[in-house]
């Protein structure tokens, strides 16, 4: 028998599932999920925003770098 792999995602998934049927606490779904509270409920948080498409990874890029060259001087010294 093959091991099962499951990805984030499904994982993310179930979780939201198995919330949303309101059968399991938040305790014990980080007991069966092994996460935290905090992730649950940031999880639950995405899903009621932007639904299914919100448990996809997002970006860990930051949105600005105050250090950065700016664009004219790095285009200046190329």
């Amino acid at each position: 028998m093959p091991w099962r792999e499951s990805s984030s995602m499904d994982l993310r998934r179930r979780l939201i599932e198995d919330y949303l049927t309101d059968a399991w606490s938040v305790t014990e779904l980080c007991s069966m999920y092994d996460v935290s509270r905090k992730s649950v409920y940031k999880w639950v948080g995405r899903f009621g925003e932007t639904g299914w498409a919100g448990l996809a990874d997002r970006s860990r890029r930051p949105h600005h770098a105050p250090h950065a060259v700016p664009t004219r001087v790095r285009d200046a010294i190329v």
